[in-house]
């Protein structure tokens, strides 16, 4: 009963909740309580097999919101204006070069050079 679609899980869940529905109102008939209920097996099978067809309803859910995300993002990209390649490009590429190097150099610039042991001794002497 392993099936990808939302529809047939749904499909088994419903059947698996009137199935519930239906053992609890035969054992309710009999005079079962709750510590009876609880403790039924096919009580508790029904019920582990609904919780397993939420969660893989969820997981199918999650599924087809990725795929649409993706077709999305498909579009836009698709819709977007195409990059320019050549020159422009290369000149885009270049600039954060020499950028670099300018920060560098006023880097170099702006830090005040050490002065050797030797020359500080001889200064303070």
């Amino acid at each position: 009963m392993a099936s990808k679609l939302r529809s047939a899980r749904e499909a088994q869940k419903a059947e698996w909740q009137a199935k519930l529905a239906q053992r609890t109102d035969e054992l309710k008939g009999a005079g079962a309580d709750d510590g009876v209920l609880k403790k039924d097996t096919v009580i508790r099978q029904l019920k582990a097999k609904i919780r397993e067809a939420t969660f893989r309803i969820t997981a199918i859910e999650a599924r087809e919101k990725k795929l649409e995300d993706m077709a999305r993002a498909r579009e836009e990209k698709k819709a977007a204006p195409p990059k320019e390649k050549g020159k422009k490009a290369a000149a885009q590429v270049e600039e954060p070069k020499s950028k670099k190097k300018e920060k560098k150099k006023e880097g170099q610039e702006q830090a005040p050079k050490k002065e050797s042991k030797k020359k500080a001794e001889a200064a303070a002497s």
